[in-house]
């Protein structure tokens, strides 16, 4: 036999391992990807039907000739109306990159427990392995099924989110660096969700027990987000300014202002509340401490991708380490 021959015959026994496991685990959780997938396309219409009733809230205050800065008595009830409408539809928006935020943890908590755990619990993963599948074609099924809907659903949902989000204008408009917003678009969303899928695998195998597996994976997804939320602002280095007590502010606009405050004759950095809030009156607690000049550490917003793309790798290192944990603890497990 030929070696082209050989190859073809791995090739296609490959294929048929993974095939068989993987079918298997679409017949049995069809109902729940079913469901997922009727959210995801509510989700879709939800986030295009905001941006269409943004676009109609703009075009109708435009008809009324008014704006948002205009001082006649006339125009106080139109810019009103439309100030409480953009409002409401920003909050909309909020709700959907919080909802997005949160989305691996769910999608770890469901790997690691209907998924793994409970084929555990139920005595099911003997007569998986018992099949033409090794066990570690069947944890290769499990993750590569649920990778292609995940990840393309994502894709979508914050493509959507993104797209809705532009439709928003003065005086909510969107901003990049928003918790909610930051964490669903760009590369993160996506990055987020792998690394949603080895934790919940690395979980379902350590622990075997469906509840549990699937508490340790949602704690440890959450810990995940509001860590890298936390820590987020020191990624990238941020651009530092000094100016005048009395100067012009140096940041351009959309920057994301981590820190503010004041420098000493001394070159001390005093944070920004420390004359706020004084007994003293804000100048004679300058002069106190000896205040000569305003310093910004900020974020402008071309620091975006860089911020994003260094969160996406640390969530993708964080997916690696965890399926190869995932493998070895099947292979402990398996014998």
């Amino acid at each position: 036999m030929s070696t082209s021959t050989l190859t073809t015959t791995a090739r296609t026994a490959t294929v048929g391992t993974l095939r068989g496991p993987s079918l298997v685990l679409l017949r049995i959780h069809r109902r729940t990807l079913w469901g997922v997938g009727a959210a995801a396309v509510a989700a879709v219409a939800c986030m295009i039907a905001v941006a269409l009733l943004a676009d109609r809230a703009v075009a109708d205050f435009a008809s009324t000739g008014c704006t948002l800065s205009s001082d006649t008595e006339a125009c106080f009830q139109p810019a009103r109306n439309h100030t409480d409408r953009m409002l409401e539809l920003s909050r909309l928006l909020t709700y959907a990159g919080l909802a997005l935020t949160t989305l691996p943890a769910v999608v770890a908590a469901f790997v690691a427990g209907p998924m793994i755990a409970r084929e555990w619990e139920t005595g099911s993963i003997r007569l998986s392995w018992t099949q033409s599948a090794s066990p570690a074609a069947w944890l290769t099924a499990r993750l590569a099924t649920l990778a292609v809907p995940v990840v393309g659903g994502i894709v979508v949902l914050s493509a959507v989110f993104s797209w809705s989000r532009s439709r928003l204008t003065y005086p909510f408009p969107a901003t990049w660096e928003d918790a909610t917003a930051f964490a669903a678009t760009g590369t993160v969303p996506v990055a987020g969700a792998l690394l949603a899928l080895a934790l919940g695998a690395l979980a379902g195998l350590l622990l075997r027990r469906t509840v549990l597996a699937m508490a340790a994976a949602l704690l440890a997804s959450g810990l995940v987000t509001v860590v890298l939320g936390a820590v987020r602002d020191h990624l990238w280095p941020t651009v530092k300014a000094t100016y005048p007590l009395e100067g012009k502010y140096p940041a351009p606009h959309w920057s994301h202002i981590v820190e503010q405050g004041f420098v000493t004759a001394k070159g001390e950095l005093l944070p920004i509340d420390t004359c706020l809030g004084a007994h003293l009156e804000f100048e004679e607690c300058l002069a106190r401490y000896d205040g000569v000049q305003n310093y910004l550490h900020y974020h402008p917003a071309s620091h975006f991708w860089p911020l994003q793309l260094v969160e996406t790798g640390i969530l993708l290192a964080l997916a690696a380490l965890a399926v190869f944990a995932a493998f070895r603890v099947l292979r402990r497990l398996h014998g």
